[in-house]
């Protein structure tokens, strides 16, 4: 018997449509919608010849687990799982690669803005340790908008290790650190970069700070003394593609 996934939400069960439509199981709406974008999702799925079933606000309720599913629930296989063994095949190709790296990141919504802003960003994929770090779950597909499907998640078992691994590769590593002189706009990165960020409140770990070529901060202007994780990701990743599209023009 399969094992089936959750998937719900709008643009998160369009993205499992667009990116793997071979997968999906079941489609279920909310019986009566008059929703534009719901009923397109249906009628997609009946073109594919995917089981439609139109059902009761309280079982969609149910099904996701009391999330904000609007009006849509996928019902498909797991998504695939990348390891330390997937970033080694990533690293065959003769690339300029861009990687998020989040350290001791655990909370589902900041997770899942993360891959949103990652994907925006043009990311290459994602890295998070295992044991440390929050999983793709219902939540996080959705608070992703679709990038849970677009943007892999590499899960290691070693962060610092990863992060060694990765310089010995060629990937600059950067770490996000609010008490560093030098700001994200002070930084040069002409190569392949690896951004790393902690978790809000603790920030880098230790071991994690070492393996960093060079730390960075946010320059703050007004009375708050820092900002959330997914904004703070999108500010540096913004200005990291900016520089790596300066220097390819």
């Amino acid at each position: 018997m399969e094992t089936l996934q959750v998937t719900y939400g709008i643009h998160a069960v369009d993205a499992l449509f667009k990116r793997r439509r071979a997968d999906v199981r079941e489609l279920m709406i909310l019986e009566g919608s008059r929703v534009t974008a719901v009923n397109e999702l249906k009628q997609r799925a009946h073109q594919h010849v995917i089981k439609v079933t139109e059902v009761s606000a309280a079982k969609l309720k149910r099904v996701s687990g009391d999330g904000v599913h609007q009006g849509v629930v996928a019902m498909g296989l797991p998504r695939p799982e990348f390891s330390e063994r997937s970033l080694e095949q990533m690293l065959a190709a003769d690339k300029e690669w861009f990687f998020l790296v989040l350290d001791g990141v655990d909370d589902p919504r900041n997770l899942g803005a993360s891959l949103r802003v990652a994907d925006g960003a043009g990311v290459d994929g994602v890295i998070i340790g295992r044991n440390r770090g929050a999983r793709i779950t219902p939540l996080v597909a959705k608070v992703a908008s679709g990038a849970a499907e677009t943007v892999p998640c590499i899960r290691v078992a070693n962060l610092a290790r990863t992060l060694r691994f990765l310089r010995e590769a060629g990937v600059f590593i950067l770490g996000a650190d609010g008490g560093a002189e030098v700001t994200i706009y002070d930084s040069t990165v002409d190569r392949s970069v690896a951004l790393v960020i902690g978790s809000e409140g603790k920030g880098l770990r230790r071991l994690t700070r070492e393996q960093c070529d060079q730390l960075v901060s946010i320059p703050m202007h007004g009375s708050v003394s820092s900002l959330n994780l997914s904004v703070a990701s999108a500010v540096m990743l913004y200005e990291l593609r900016r520089q790596r599209d300066q220097f390819t023009e």
